[in-house]
């Protein structure tokens, strides 16, 4: 198949009289110009493809041109056509020629299209759209601008005028005279019917020459019919009479013309909801209906109004942006616990049985042994039972910490004295990266979760009762994608649950930790923007001791025990949106 040309640069350049797009298409095609009114004007290329960003409506009122803006979009019905379409700000003639060339190996054609003014005067907006002529006055089959008394802005309405500009000093000058004078500065056509006759003194200095003319008429009671660079005079009650006239004569071939039926498929809007935005412009002899199996309106109307709803429809019949979002969510945790501990004690004994007795009757022996012991102490050791006066160790065990024990003791037992010295230090790090990611079409709400329901355990008068509370990763979102700058705002909540079973309640049921984030933001399309984050230290000394020895200097250490412990706990939420069909999109 023959490949298609590319549309792959669309330029425009203008001044007060006329208006230039120069488009660069590289291979061949086929170029015609499409429909052409007063208001706009078409171009349409086939065979070809149109790059996606130059898919757009470009402003180009700035320049003062005829030319109000330019759009360049492809035609829908037609996958290999683009077309292009000028918004007129005054009537303009427009032609088009083509400057053939190479880039490389591939035919290169720079299209001009032009558009010529011809120094008409120019309201920034019209009173009212202009109506197509059809058999009225001017005897043409496209539509006209035809500028009437109801047409003149308001008071205080700036008015754009691109006439050259003209010095006039006349007294009881002709009526006539004086707009041929106009006539040949313009380089336009006036008739003037014979029923005018006035006298016109008029003092001018370097006033445009379509504003004078509007000037010298308006206080004759006078106006003008335009058709292209044609001008015909009358007075405002004729004008306004053939408008009437115009107006009724295109009430009754309303009235008399029988509605046909249209049929427009849809490709992405629902022709339910559109049906809505729709109906308000029928006629009083129209009807629209769906057609729910292939996603069509149906339009029951004159051709006008099917035109003008057809139309509509398509253009809103647009693809709906579609967006990826991805969530990271970054979790990093460190702990360290140091613990020192000591327990030391022993026994001493003197009496007849050990042969140091006291050589008293009372006390005839004495005793003195350590006396901490309660269901925490550690029998294991130097000593059973323990005898143990300072009772503070670390908390070691089985894969945790490590102690030595030392025992000295007398020949006949009558002295001993137990030490054990305990040491314990714990420290690690944990890293949880989370990414949770969902795709969903503009302005609809989107969730996606994963996780576990744990049962929890309810006493109440009715008994036991187990409900489960969910302790899940979930990411719910709603995004909005700006049609200028395909930026992207989105309402969002990223919730990380998870079980903690050290902590429990009475009933054994663990407890919830719960991170949360919402909020409201904007971010460019494929760019990534930290949502929010949590860090958190939480860092101990505790010391335990006996009172006034532990405060002593080195041998202090016999009488205390120390624990350290340093516990962090970071976590970052990232979010990352992306268009995933922004090529069909038509931002800037």
């Amino acid at each position: 198949a023959k490949p298609n040309a590319r549309v792959h640069d669309i330029t425009f350049k203008g001044d007060d009289s006329a208006g230039q797009v120069d488009i660069a298409i590289a291979g061949d095609t086929t170029i015609t110009v499409g429909e052409v009114t007063a208001t706009h004007a078409e171009l349409v290329i086939d065979n070809a493809e149109l790059v996606g960003k130059l898919e757009r409506k470009l402003d180009v009122s700035r320049f003062g041109s005829p030319v109000r803006a330019i759009s360049s979009f492809r035609d829908r019905r037609a996958p290999n056509r683009v077309r292009l379409v000028a918004e007129l700000a005054s009537p303009a003639t427009p032609t088009f020629d083509r400057t053939p060339g190479t880039a490389g190996s591939t035919p290169t054609t720079i299209v001009r299209w032009k558009f010529a003014g011809s120094g008409a005067t120019v309201a920034q907006r019209p009173a009212r759209p202009v109506q197509p002529v059809v058999g009225g006055f001017g005897a043409s089959s496209t539509p006209v601008a035809q500028q009437a008394v109801s047409q003149v802005p308001a008071q205080g309405r700036r008015r754009i005028y691109h006439g050259a500009t003209v010095s006039y000093d006349f007294k009881d000058a002709s009526i006539h005279d004086l707009l041929r004078l106009i006539a040949d500065t313009g380089h336009v056509n006036i008739v003037v019917p014979d029923t005018i006759d006035a006298k016109v003194t008029v003092r001018l200095n370097r006033v445009p020459w379509d504003q004078a003319l509007e000037v010298i008429l308006s206080s004759h009671g006078l106006w003008y019919r335009r058709d292209g660079n044609l001008y015909r005079i009358a007075t405002r009650k004729e004008i306004d009479a053939e408008d009437e006239a115009e107006a009724a004569r295109r009430a009754a071939a309303v009235a008399s013309e029988s509605p046909a039926s249209q049929v427009v498929p849809l490709n992405y809007a629902s022709a339910a909801e559109l049906k809505s935005k729709l109906e308000g412009m029928l006629s009083p002899k129209g009807k629209l209906e769906t057609d729910t199996r292939t996603n069509a309106l149906i339009i029951n109307d004159v051709a006008g109004n099917r035109e003008q709803i057809m139309r509509l429809a398509l253009q809103l019949d647009t693809q709906t942006p579609q967006i990826s979002i991805e969530a990271r969510i970054g979790e990093a945790r460190s702990t360290f616990l140091r613990q020192l501990g000591v327990q030391w004690g022993g026994r001493a004994t003197a009496g007849t049985a050990g042969g140091n007795a006291t050589g008293l009757i009372f006390p005839s022996s004495v005793g003195l042994i350590g006396g901490s012991e309660d269901a925490q102490t550690i029998r294991t050791g130097v000593a059973t039972p323990s005898d143990f006066a300072v009772n503070l160790p670390a908390a070691t065990g089985t894969g945790e910490g490590g102690a030595i024990g030392l025992s000295l003791g007398s020949v006949g037992g009558n002295f001993n004295i137990n030490l054990r010295l305990s040491a314990l230090e714990d420290s690690g790090t944990v890293r949880i990266i989370s990414a949770p990611k969902i795709t969903v079409l503009n302005n609809k709400e989107a969730k996606i979760s994963q996780g576990v329901s744990i049962p929890i355990s309810v006493v109440s008068a009715a008994g036991t009762q187990t409900q489960f509370v969910q302790a899940d990763l979930s990411l719910t979102v709603t995004p909005y994608v700006s049609q200028r700058d395909c930026a992207i705002a989105m309402d969002l909540l990223v919730t990380k649950n998870e079980p903690d079973f050290v902590n429990v309640g009475a009933r054994g049921d663990p407890s919830i930790l719960r991170k949360e984030a919402k909020t409201s933001m904007l971010v460019q399309d494929g760019e990534t923007s930290v949502l929010g984050g949590i860090y958190t230290r939480n860092s101990g000394l505790a010391y335990k001791k006996l009172p006034f020895f532990g405060d002593l200097p080195v041998i202090g250490w016999l009488f205390k025990n120390r624990r350290e412990n340093d516990d962090r706990t970071e976590i970052l939420v990232f979010i990352t949106p992306k268009i995933t069909n922004k090529a069909l999109l038509r931002c800037q």
